[in-house]
């Protein structure tokens, strides 16, 4: 899988690299969206204008995923709005085959297929296009896409591979949606998917991470070590191989402003 993938990237990747502007302000991407109707769980909501789990309208949401870090290009990312019945992940937990392939791969698409039709998933959102690194030109260091909830579907958690990792993403578990037109601003962290090694070998990294990271570089490639882990919060880059501190992050890696437009 890691090999189509990084194919199909690189060449995504290229392409920017020839546009010499930076751009940074909020840009909205290409998305490909399904939903389906979700039932059940009380929900505890807090403030906002009158709204229950009866409630047939449906609500659209503007998300914003900004970059927060300097040295980790975020993948295309899955998004997904729902109840407390369905997950897209959770810290100590094992990683969902959709989440290894995002954390290893960049690829969304397994976690989108996996959701879809889902016990309690409302609606699946992929992007199709990267996040760039904060201060970069590749490519823009926002992007904005929109996605849909009804009823009792009030919380919203998406995934994003940080590209110059071995397993790492970043991501959003389960937060809430917002109940009024008032944004709401959650910041998405760093984890660690423990489905493979942190050797931090070139060999074993995403070909774009020396394409459009911080670091030009050897291309990558396939190679993984396997491991057996759950799901934690990553304790950031080493610098024991060919990955350096100009690849490393403290704090969350993405700023992401949620806002019901409809």
């Amino acid at each position: 899988m890691r090999k189509l993938f990084t194919l199909s990237f690189v060449t995504l990747a290229i392409a920017a690299c020839s546009d010499s502007g930076s751009v940074t302000e909020p840009t909205t991407s290409l998305v490909s969206a399904t939903a389906a109707d979700s039932r059940d769980h009380e929900w505890n909501d807090m403030g906002g204008d009158e709204d229950d789990d009866r409630d047939p309208r449906v609500k659209t949401y503007r998300v914003t995923i900004t970059n927060l870090t300097t040295g980790q290009p975020m993948s295309p990312a899955v998004l997904v709005t729902h109840n407390r019945r369905a997950s897209l992940f959770g810290a100590g937990e094992r990683a969902s085959a959709g989440i290894r392939a995002i954390a290893e791969d960049g690829d969304p698409s397994v976690a989108a297929a996996a959701l879809n039709g889902a016990r309690g998933v409302y609606s699946v959102v992929t992007t199709t296009a990267p996040v760039g690194i904060k201060g970069g030109t590749a490519f823009p260091n926002s992007l904005s896409v929109e996605i849909t909830a009804r009823g009792n579907a009030k919380l919203l958690s998406l995934s994003t591979m940080l590209i110059c990792t071995n397993d790492g993403f970043g991501g959003l578990d389960a937060v809430r949606l917002p109940r009024g037109r008032r944004a709401q601003v959650y910041y998405a962290a760093g984890y660690d998917a423990g489905t493979e090694k942190n050797t931090e070998v070139a060999s074993s990294i995403v070909p774009p991470c020396f394409g459009i990271g911080p670091v030009q570089g050897p291309m990558g490639g396939g190679d993984r070590t396997p491991e057996m882990g759950r799901i934690r919060h990553h304790r950031g880059i080493k610098g024991i191989a060919d990955l350096t501190a100009a690849h490393d992050w403290k704090g969350p890696v993405a700023k992401v402003v949620v806002q019901r437009i409809d």
